[in-house]
């Protein structure tokens, strides 16, 4: 499923091999997964790409914004020729300079709309903070676990929390924080949020150069393990820090999490 480092991914590659793209039409193959007039509106010159939580975006020179969801299996990128599209293409949109668009979603649970770019941050008020971003502190991590009683893992991946993390990365971040996905979020002391909001930012960066380093193309990803995860998918494994326990697995709101019982407190 696409987290924050896929989706980052794509906007930077978008950026790289479509730069100022103009949009002759739209293909949609698929309408399930389209809301609104979206070949009418999704027209024009692409001004930017950019990425809110797990949305890729494309303004356009017309007011328009086009929001890509990307749901489980969501890819966004170009290709060379629009004859002959990849088999799970939902939308296509077509450049002037030929090629094309894709938005390529086996599961067709994500979505492709056009939004006004004056109404985009209203769309997508209900996201939580960027944790990339530069203004984002540990106390802002903490405060929106006020009140709150749950994991911390389910509340890493809740988007209204902390935007952009899923179950890889939160994972991850849990294991270089040192925390049990199950601890409560009412029950952290101060350094352990400190270390946990340290360590969502090393892996989200890591996990985005990582991508660049070993994926040979913009319409692929790699598997996990080869960029180089501490605990997700490796249950029955010997932990990679070395205090030799096995990572374990357990199944928290109907979701795989990987953890390491030596290491997570």
């Amino acid at each position: 499923m696409p987290e924050l480092p896929e989706a980052e991914y794509m906007v930077r590659r978008l950026r790289e091999a479509a730069p100022e793209a103009r949009i002759a039409r739209v293909r949609v193959l698929r309408e399930s997964v389209v809301a609104g007039a979206l070949a009418k509106r999704a027209r024009g010159c692409v001004t930017g790409y950019a990425r809110r939580a797990k949305n890729v975006l494309m303004h356009l020179d017309t007011g328009w914004t086009v929001r890509i969801q990307l749901g489980m299996t969501g890819h966004v990128y170009r290709v060379a020729g629009a004859a002959e599209l990849p088999r799970f293409t939902r939308v296509a949109f077509v450049l002037e300079v030929g090629g094309a668009l894709v938005f390529e979603d086996a599961r067709a649970f994500g979505t492709v709309s056009a939004v006004r770019t004056a109404e985009l941050g209203e769309a997508l008020a209900g996201y939580g903070p960027e944790p990339l971003e530069a203004g984002f502190r540990w106390q802002d991590l903490r405060a929106a676990a006020q009140g709150l009683r749950q994991e911390v893992k389910p509340f890493l991946m809740d988007q209204r929390r902390v935007a952009g993390l899923g179950n890889i990365w939160a994972a991850e971040a849990l294991f270089g924080a040192g925390i049990h996905p199950a601890r409560r979020v009412d029950g952290l002391l101060d350094e352990e949020w400190r270390a946990l909001w340290r360590s969502v930012r090393a892996v989200l960066r890591r996990a985005i150069a990582n991508t660049f380093r070993v994926t040979a193309g913009p319409e692929e990803f790699p598997e996990a393990d080869l960029l180089r995860v501490g605990v997700y998918g490796r249950a029955g494994l010997v932990c990679r820090r070395g205090c030799g326990a096995v990572v374990e697995r357990v199944v928290q709101g109907a979701r795989a999490t990987f953890y390491c019982p030596g290491c997570q407190r």
